[in-house]
């Protein structure tokens, strides 16, 4: 039996091994093993909250379970995908035009995970790295198959220096922005420890200004009290990077929105920062990452003390932001965790936030629904402000649905289901909405979008103001 095999470290740290093998000729197993001396460590760093147990001797049984399901992949839903990785690091895979691209550049088939994890393993989001494993075969016999069958370790190539990984299916590129201003591919600056490691967000055909939108969004959502990356407008004639996008009609005048990393250190380019998102956390693969609920997403964050209330607070002021501007992609893979500790996550800055209500497709609602559906524990006719900053006229806030706006019986339900106290809740999502209604105008009249679009996102604003109270 022919078995592939990649070192996987979280930073310098040696914490396992993923393997591939043929079980049957209609089955591949995808494992992750981790290494005795880092499951038998008290105070072993956070590879994914979704490998964490509640205590030292649980934690070291949960690694030694390796059939459990987060260790292990499974078979897509489109049977052309095949077998997946464990989703923590099917999650790590590129994306869309990337993914292509780099199957292509190594020559294997898109839907060859493994070899596109082994491909991309020096630059992969956060602090993971994959490398080829060279085992014996004692050490294959004893972790794969307990000494019952001979097997062959097959070669990995190594990872290409020009293989980065990035999710999402927007044209984007990984690129370095270098002292003097311009946007390279990261191969170019290896050595430069003045550079930083930047996401290019590129113009895309089908949707006109989509940077200068997005750069807008994210200033509405910082106007808003919702803590966003840093990110600028940069003049499409700095990116000096190939790629193979079609990016429409571009003229002097076109720009892309350059968005810093920050799983990449400001100060310290080099020094990689820990981080994953919630479709890991909650090994979801990424073919489901419209699935689960922001409930389930908050009762998470509520059982980490380094996240906990705040936490949760700053995720209804993002559900809250994205349903202003018509945001229907806050998906599990658009929110996640950072490890600045290694064992204490905090929420990183919010990112992928785009206001698609300007576009005449508009917003299908949100990308995950608030809760699932259930009675509510407290009662029924609990009275409901129709005039609060925020109900909808039609009082849809005042219903279950899980998808209704956020009015006060939703996020009273909601914060019951958590065991957290509704009014410091309500109280944040206030002053969200008010600062909304306030500043967004403005800065939606002034932005450089099309008037058509402006027009749209103060459409979109009105819907939710209160009522009696007219958009500026």
């Amino acid at each position: 039996m022919n078995v592939k095999g990649l070192t996987v470290l979280l930073g310098e740290r040696r914490v396992g091994v993923l393997f591939q093998y043929p079980l049957s000729h209609d089955h591949t197993v995808h494992r992750f093993v981790a290494d005795e001396a880092f499951l038998n460590d008290p105070q072993q760093p956070t590879l994914s909250l979704s490998f964490r147990a509640r205590d030292p001797q649980a934690q070291a049984a949960f690694w030694k379970a390796i059939t459990a399901g987060p260790l292990n992949g499974g078979l897509s839903k489109d049977a052309q995908r095949g077998w997946l990785l464990p989703a923590f690091f099917q999650n790590l895979l590129p994306e869309g035009p990337l993914r292509t691209r780099i199957a292509d550049m190594r020559g294997c088939s898109p839907n060859d995970h493994f070899e596109l994890l082994a491909a991309t393993g020096k630059d992969l989001p956060g602090d993971v790295h994959a490398m080829p494993a060279t085992l014996d075969r004692s050490e294959l016999e004893r972790l794969i198959t307990q000494n019952n069958d001979a097997l062959e370790m097959s070669v990995v190539a190594a990872p290409m220096d020009d293989a980065i990984s990035v999710s999402g299916v927007q044209a984007k590129l990984a690129v370095l922005r270098d002292q003097g201003g311009r946007f390279v591919a990261r191969t170019k600056l290896a050595d430069d420890t003045g550079a930083r490691h930047v996401i290019a967000k590129l113009p895309v055909a089908e949707f006109p200004h989509l940077p200068e939108l997005e750069e807008l969004s994210l200033r509405l959502a910082r106007a808003a009290g919702v803590q966003v990356v840093e990110a600028e407008l940069v003049p499409l004639d700095l990116l000096a990077a190939e790629h193979q996008y079609d990016l429409g009609d571009v003229n002097g005048r076109t720009r892309f929105l350059a968005v810093y990393r920050y799983d990449r250190d400001a100060d310290t380019p080099t020094q990689r920062i820990h981080c994953e998102d919630f479709a890991q956390i909650l090994s979801v693969q990424p073919e489901d990452k419209y699935t689960q609920d922001y409930l389930t997403v908050a009762a998470v964050m509520m059982t980490v003390p380094s996240l906990g209330e705040a936490a949760v607070h700053e995720l209804l002021r993002r559900i809250l932001v994205s349903d202003l501007m018509g945001n229907p992609d806050m998906h599990l893979k658009n929110i996640g965790v950072r490890y600045t500790d290694p064992r204490a996550p905090d929420l990183p800055p919010a990112y992928d936030l785009v206001a698609y209500a300007a576009y005449p497709i508009g917003a299908k609602g949100r990308a995950l629904a608030l809760m699932p559906q259930a009675p509510a524990s407290g009662p029924a006719s609990a009275p409901a402000s129709a005039s609060g900053p925020l109900a909808r006229r039609s009082r849809a806030g005042d219903t279950m649905d899980p998808r209704a706006p956020l009015g006060p019986v939703v996020v009273r339900e909601f914060c019951t289901r958590l065991g957290l106290p509704e009014k410091p809740a309500w109280t944040a999502l206030r002053r969200c909405a008010q600062r909304a209604f306030d500043l967004w105008p403005a800065l939606i009249r002034d932005a450089d979008i099309t008037d058509r679009m402006k027009e749209r996102l103060l459409a979109r604003l009105a819907t939710y103001a209160p009522v009696g109270k007219s958009v500026p």
